[in-house]
């Protein structure tokens, strides 16, 4: 899954990231006991910000609901936990449209930041306090 959507490159830094101590990281299996998706978040240095990161649905789960159970999981247990907190990402053009979706905005993009054609797209959410989901829905289960 991992190297579906991320540079070869980056596996180490993923690595290094959950070896980290401020990180909440997810992993979301099926009802077969098969890993589907993954995410989570960090606090950041920044009073008040969390970073979503790696997250990753497996190609042959997409458009099932998984990615976006997921972020709303994410996003509510940070509302929960630090509910005046911004949540910040970073992407790419390739999903930076599925984050609007839940309100986060463009920031800025950096053009092939993650390897030729890989450009990042920095995005932000501002006090998501009493989060429940894009539309005021309920967070969607798969």
């Amino acid at each position: 899954m991992f190297q579906l959507f991320f540079h070869a490159s980056e596996q180490i830094l993923f690595q290094n990231f959950l070896s980290k101590e401020r990180i909440n990281y997810y992993l979301l299996f099926n009802s077969n006991n098969q890993l589907v998706a993954s995410g989570g978040y960090e606090l950041e240095e920044h009073p008040n910000t969390i970073m979503l990161t790696w997250g990753m649905v497996d190609a042959s789960y997409h458009k099932n609901g998984y990615g976006r159970s997921l972020t709303e999981f994410r996003l509510n247990s940070i509302s929960n936990t630090f509910p005046k907190s911004e949540v910040i990402l970073n992407t790419t053009q390739k999903t930076f449209r599925f984050y609007e979706k839940f309100g986060f905005k463009l920031v800025s993009i950096k053009k092939d930041y993650y390897g030729l054609g890989l450009d990042r797209y920095d995005m932000i959410k501002s006090k998501i306090k009493n989060y429940v989901g894009p539309a005021g829905l309920e967070p969607a289960t798969p």
